[in-house]
């Protein structure tokens, strides 16, 4: 029997229990609950001992996951930060104070008040940042200038989301930041050194044309020197100083000329003499006039080849409308001298009475060095030697200028078609390797691209350019690239 029902039973009853089947049953119903009791009891306790343990449990996880929250917080070297709506700063860790040039993050916060005007050198960065956060609820990895408490510059960059409160309104901003001084600066500077290169690289290639202009004036001048030589021997070798010393005697016979040219020997030979000088006079001539004609040509190339260099040499970075024909044929008269004395055949596949806006200097060079190159490829060449020049807009993106320069020279090593373009590169025993170095840069400073393709040694070699094109007039169908 249950010791509480046993106290209870002795103490209305003392020793002697009543008798009767009925009072035995309700003290053996009374019996079995309190045992009931006891069981339920033991395992109610049982369970709460278990749930205390979990619960002691599970505040520690949570104490710990806080401890390692607020290490994290404290000691990442990225900016943490909660931000009211209005710009007001509501919390950051030490690297955002470190960051910024506070001593700790709560002076940071107890001085910024608004970071749109305190931290943003331009305040209206901030008002775009909300914007795309409205629009889209994050940002990332967004850049801005701003500014640390000496006063000094700093560019940062930000990912931040929007934190939802009561009826879908923000209740703030959160989010990370970092230092980026130190990466901008270095782009600045590769930017700077990246300029450097093309300008001394298209230094260097303007000097490599201007070299070839001087070359090519100097073939020229020496046809010149040909021609005038040849016509200084002709005038000193002319049969004129003969007609002064006939015309002296004739005068010597002025009072009897007619008995002198019919009866005298000397007056006899008078009349064939003239006639024969009449006809060696006019061959005379027409070698002269031929040579003077040839030398005037000359002339007039040398006129052109300078007017070239003139246009060449004018300053890059200016777009001007220009006929794309002429722009191939200012391209080819600048080499013409050199394709000529090599006997290099130039084919032209240019779209017709298309004019385009470009920088005229810079894809004059790229052209001019493409053309250079290719008559390097084909001077020894024992086949034949033909450079086909195709240039139009793609028919499939009217916005693409391309060119293609194609030769049957000798050709590019595989393993070289993209070395080719890298500073220095040369397989020519007289090249430096600043020409399409320079051309590649150019290209690329024009939004463009300049490539290289061959079959491999002795295969010639195609080189393509491709830039944006602005076109502004186009009478007929655009070229399409093959």
């Amino acid at each position: 029997m249950h010791p509480l029902l046993q106290r209870q039973l002795k103490r209305c009853f003392a020793d002697t229990l009543p008798e009767g089947d009925g009072l035995h049953r309700f003290v053996q119903m009374v019996d079995a609950a309190y045992t009931h009791a006891d069981a339920d009891r033991a395992i109610v306790e049982r369970s709460m001992e278990i749930s205390s343990r979990e619960l002691h449990a599970r505040n520690d996880k949570i104490a710990a996951a806080e401890k390692n929250f607020r290490q994290i917080f404290e000691n990442v070297s990225e900016g943490i930060f909660q931000i009211e709506t209005d710009g007001k700063l509501l919390s950051a860790n030490p690297a955002m104070a470190t960051i910024f040039g506070y001593p700790s993050a709560d002076i940071l916060q107890l001085n910024i008040s608004n970071i749109a005007t305190q931290l943003f050198i331009n305040p209206s960065r901030w008002v775009e940042i909300v914007a795309e956060i409205d629009r889209h609820g994050n940002v990332t990895h967004w850049e801005s200038e701003m500014r640390r408490a000496d006063g000094t510059h700093i560019w940062v960059s930000k990912t931040i989301h929007r934190v939802e409160g009561e009826h879908g309104r923000p209740a703030y901003f959160e989010g990370t930041l970092r230092d980026i001084t130190l990466r901008k600066a270095a782009e600045a500077e590769r930017e700077q050194m990246q300029q450097r290169v093309i300008d001394i690289s298209r230094q260097a290639g303007m000097a490599e044309i201007a070299t070839g202009v001087l070359h090519n004036v100097g073939n020229v001048l020496n046809s010149v020197n040909v021609s005038v030589s040849i016509a200084v021997d002709r005038l000193r070798a002319s049969r004129l100083s003969g007609l002064s010393r006939l015309v002296s005697l004739i005068n010597e016979h002025q009072n009897d000329l007619p008995t002198f040219l019919a009866v005298d020997a000397k007056g006899k030979q008078i009349a064939p003499y003239l006639s024969s000088l009449a006809e060696s006079l006019v061959s005379e001539q027409r070698e002269i006039l031929n040579e003077l004609s040839g030398l005037i040509q000359n002339v007039n190339h040398i006129k052109q080849i300078v007017k070239s260099q003139q246009d060449f040499a004018k300053s890059s970075g200016i777009s001007e409308t220009i006929s794309l024909s002429e722009l191939v044929d200012d391209a080819i008269r600048i080499n013409a001298e050199s394709l000529e004395r090599h006997r290099i055949k130039v084919e032209c596949d240019i779209a017709a009475n298309l004019f385009v806006r470009l920088d005229k200097h810079q894809v004059l060079q790229i052209l001019v060095n493409l053309i250079s190159n290719a008559k390097h490829a084909m001077r020894c060449s024992s086949g034949d030697r033909v450079l086909t020049i195709r240039a139009g807009a793609l028919s499939a993106d009217a916005s693409r200028l391309v060119f293609m320069v194609q030769d049957t020279g000798t050709g590019i090593a595989l393993e070289n078609l993209t070395r080719i373009f890298g500073h220095g590169f040369t397989t020519r025993t007289d090249g430096h390797g600043f020409g399409l170095h320079t051309s590649a840069l150019a290209a690329k400073n024009m939004g463009g691209s300049l490539s290289a393709a061959s079959q491999g040694l002795g295969q010639g070699a195609v080189f393509t350019l491709e830039i944006s094109l602005v076109l502004e007039r186009q009478k007929e169908h655009s070229w399409k690239a093959a």
